[in-house]
């Protein structure tokens, strides 16, 4: 009877994915220290230890591995929120200020190196058709996933305010842009920057429908 070969599949299957992981996030790696123009894919395939034949045979274009990165840091954005809203809720009781806990919540993961990584690869697309197309569906799932996490935490705003969604992503950009853009630490205009989106989020969340 010849033997299974389940057990090599499985095995090769299990180094396929390990070997993807690692060049994922030597890419993510790469590019948070060099940029997206200083990391071409013979850096990254050296950082992950493998050869430039192996990254193209697991992401047959940059474009591909770029939207694998983008991918995982959204991924890991949304935890991370989910982390750092924890934190608040240790601080206070958790329906005591869901605004300010949300708002301080994202505002730090905002300002994690990943996001210039994820702002650099947006920029990108402006004048790459090929990362424009295939950021469209990733970007559209994550806000589908935005959306959903702020009718859970702001229920009554769910029911009152028809324009929910817009609003939450506009505070959401809003909030990234401003995150991103203090390029260097600055606690005293981070303070501020957080009290202005902070009081947006409030006007926002708590708008109900124009009488006509």
């Amino acid at each position: 009877m010849p033997l299974s070969s389940t057990p090599v599949r499985t095995g090769l299957q299990a180094r396929s994915v390990r070997t993807r992981a690692a060049l994922i996030e030597a890419a993510r790696a790469a590019l948070i220290e060099l940029g997206l123009a200083s990391a071409p894919t013979a850096v990254i395939a050296a950082r992950a230890g493998v050869s430039h034949g192996t990254l193209f045979r697991h992401f047959p274009t940059k474009t591909d591995l770029l939207i694998a990165v983008v991918q995982a840091i959204l991924a890991d954005l949304v935890v991370g929120f989910g982390d750092e809203l924890a934190v608040e809720a240790r601080k206070r009781p958790p329906t005591s200020d869901p605004v300010k806990a949300a708002c301080a919540a994202l505002w730090r993961v905002f300002r994690r190196p990943d996001m210039r990584v994820v702002l650099e690869i947006y920029v990108a697309a402006r004048t790459d058709v090929a990362i424009a197309e295939r950021l469209e569906p990733v970007i559209d799932r994550h806000q589908a996933t935005i959306l959903t996490r702020a009718r859970q935490l702001f229920p009554d705003a769910a029911l009152v305010n028809p324009e929910l969604d817009d609003a939450v992503l506009a505070i959401v950009y809003a909030m990234q842009g401003a995150a991103v853009g203090l390029f260097c630490p600055d606690p005293d205009r981070e303070v501020a920057h957080l009290a202005f989106l902070e009081r947006l989020a409030r006007r926002e969340l708590a708008r109900r429908p124009t009488r006509t």
